[in-house]
């Protein structure tokens, strides 16, 4: 396939990028900021905000697009009118827990939880413009919380690191809030298999089924990089918990049994995807401990 790539720098987006090179032609469409790391990519820059620029990219000769990059409604203003399929990763902060109960179903509402701010409406709201624009064309993946190599986000090595120097990791109150886990290459499987058509379009949960405790969850990363998990709950509720801890105080589990039906979900049980995600930041640095403002004021 002719595959343009909306992103495929950063996390996801790379490791999408490196799976579908295997076999397809890739050209990314970004802003140009960061160097490609493989001969074999093409690269179209643009910025998604200028709707004309992103639709002249669109109208080339390409098969499919896979949009990792689009976050907000005004980053589809120049991807409506593609005439072929559209592959959009979306998130499972669409999803309202005012509005349906765990777990959460692809069919459940799907507008955003005020929990996650302008996010979850955002991308809620992107998936309300590309279905009206795509119909059967448009394939909308949701994955919970995205580990592995090349995180750019504070998750598991902001554990690592205090575990590693034999901090304390604080956890809200006991630590038994359930959340799910995808591995990054799992999901850049998933995201062949939509643009090899071994997927059919529509909506799809993807997660590993298995929901951890929190705390359960920083007692994998310590047994993945060899140390103990010393651990302290935080009980009062007026400290927003991503003040001291990677996730909300908040559960997030998702029903998978339709993307489990399609065979094309990769199984990565979260402590063999710990273990490599941890060899990787060992050999590449990002497990510095840095304080947060809280960790300071309990001295």
């Amino acid at each position: 396939m002719r595959v343009l790539l909306l992103g495929g720098t950063k996390f996801i987006g790379r490791r999408v990028a490196s799976r579908l090179l295997d076999g397809h032609a890739v050209t990314l469409l970004n802003r140009g900021s960061d160097p490609l790391w493989d001969r074999d990519l093409r690269r179209v820059t643009a910025d998604r905000t200028d709707a004309a620029a992103t639709a002249a990219a669109l109208s080339g000769d390409h098969d499919v697009v896979v949009d990792i990059s689009g976050t907000r409604p005004e980053h589809l203003a120049g991807t409506l009118d593609f005439p072929g399929r559209y592959i959009y990763l979306s998130s499972a902060a669409v999803y309202d827990q005012t509005a349906a109960g765990l777990p959460f179903r692809e069919g459940d509402p799907a507008h955003g939880d005020p929990a996650w701010g302008e996010y979850g409406h955002d991308k809620a709201a992107c998936e309300r413009l590309l279905t009206e624009a795509y119909g059967e064309r448009l394939t909308v993946l949701r994955p919970p919380y995205v580990y592995g190599p090349f995180n750019d986000l504070p998750r598991e090595s902001f554990v690592w690191a205090r575990l590693l120097c034999g901090e304390t990791v604080f956890v809200p109150g006991d630590g038994d809030r359930l959340i799910q886990f995808c591995h990054v290459d799992a999901l850049a499987e998933v995201v062949a298999a939509a643009v090899e058509e071994r997927l059919d379009p529509g909506v799809y949960n993807v997660a590993e089924s298995t929901p951890y405790g929190l705390a359960g969850w920083v007692r994998i990363l310590a047994k993945a990089a060899g140390t103990e998990a010393p651990m302290s709950p935080v009980d009062d509720e007026r400290i927003d918990a991503r003040e001291y801890f990677p996730f909300r105080d908040m559960d997030l589990v998702l029903d998978t049994t339709r993307i489990d039906a399609a065979g094309v979900l990769p199984y990565v049980p979260l402590p063999v995807g710990a273990a490599s995600t941890f060899r990787w930041f060992k050999a590449n640095g990002g497990l510095a401990f840095e304080p947060t403002a809280y960790e300071r004021s309990r001295g």
